[in-house]
């Protein structure tokens, strides 16, 4: 059987429903010389009946199964059983257009470049119909001259040249990951530190126009990973710092974190109003959810350190919320119970509707 050129790994997780409609839109592909590995992350539905199903049909695809230990590890094994040129990453509930590996081999080989970057739409289910909304669009042109790390750090800035930072969306040389050893390196939380990785270590990004990827946003997606959940919402907060310092840890590595350390820290502020629990407790859920905030202010107090002003060319919802950010940090360290009121406060009177 001749060697793959693209290796297309899934990592499963309870998305027993949508396995067939993300199988049949990489199976379809145009291009053809791709292994297809789906790595069942110990699920607990019947996710890898249906994979095992699907495999009867489809007897080339790959079935690697683990103990749960998230999408990092799942992408990682992927990754160690892979023998494409190439890799590229959907996940179980989302799928490809079916030219989306022909486009990407086309430029990646045309133009010798270690990735390639796509856009993406999210779809949202409404009764028996999907809605596209939201799409990610490149602009190839605002590329020529940028700098990949500013591009990256840029994700919530007004500009024509910033990175979409999730592993998905991107066609990655293989060479490049085996050369300088870039892996996951978390469970959850993965994928910026992968891509920045791999960004540092690319000679040549190109990027396409095209919106190739379907972002599927389940209907309890929100609600199974809510902040209101106390087990979860801890796990889920501490591993997003715990990312965002895995990145500041590689800055440091490679002696260009005070190059980076404006855009770096703009990027880390409005991650922790995203990720760090901020906008589901106070912009949503107008300070309501009172099982969830003492453990937000827990971690905004170990990580008031790595808070800063910096918010320059950030979108205005964030850019004015972390002035507030930065006020709220110092009055928790006098009562995080006065700081609780102080941003519901300030969602209900002063914050960027």
């Amino acid at each position: 059987m001749p060697k793959p050129v693209v290796s297309i790994i899934v990592p499963v997780y309870n998305v027993a429903p949508y396995l067939l409609r993300c199988m049949e839109s990489l199976i379809h592909q145009t291009y053809t010389s791709t292994e297809l590995i789906f790595v069942n992350d110990g699920s607990t539905d019947n996710s890898l009946a249906v994979l095992q199903s699907l495999q009867q049909q489809y007897p080339a695809i790959k079935i690697l199964s683990q103990d749960n230990a998230g999408p990092g590890p799942a992408r990682n094994n992927g990754l160690d059983h892979a023998n494409g040129d190439y890799v590229l990453f959907v996940d179980g509930d989302d799928w490809i257009d079916p030219e989306t590996v022909a486009r990407c081999i086309n430029e990646a080989q045309t133009h010798a470049a270690d990735i390639v970057c796509f856009g993406f739409r999210k779809v949202y289910q409404q009764g028996d119909s999907l809605m596209e909304a939201d799409p990610w669009i490149y602009e190839p042109e605002s590329f020529t001259n940028s700098d990949y790390i500013i591009s990256f750090f840029s994700e919530a800035m007004h500009r024509k040249d910033k990175l979409n930072t999730a592993a998905w969306g991107k066609l990655y040389s293989r060479s490049l990951m085996e050369e300088h050893s870039i892996r996951f390196r978390q469970s959850t939380f993965e994928d910026s530190p992968f891509v920045l990785e791999a960004v540092y270590a690319s000679r040549h990004i190109r990027f396409l126009a095209d919106t190739f990827y379907a972002y599927f946003v389940r209907e309890k997606q929100v609600s199974q990973h809510s902040i209101t959940s106390q087990q979860v919402n801890a796990a889920k907060i501490s591993s997003f710092y715990r990312a965002d310092l895995l990145m500041k840890a590689f800055l440091l590595s490679k002696n260009i974190f005070e190059k980076y350390r404006r855009y770096y820290y703009a990027y880390h502020n409005t991650r922790i109003l995203q990720y760090g629990g901020y906008m589901e407790i106070y912009a949503a859920g107008n300070g309501q959810h009172q099982d969830a905030w003492p453990i937000f202010f827990a971690q905004l107090k170990e990580h008031r350190h790595d808070l800063t002003m910096d918010r320059k060319g950030l979108y205005r919802a964030y850019r004015k919320r972390i002035v507030a950010l930065n006020i709220g940090a110092k009055l928790s360290t006098i009562s995080p119970r006065l700081a609780h009121r102080f941003f519901g406060w300030y969602e209900k009177t002063m914050a960027p509707k």
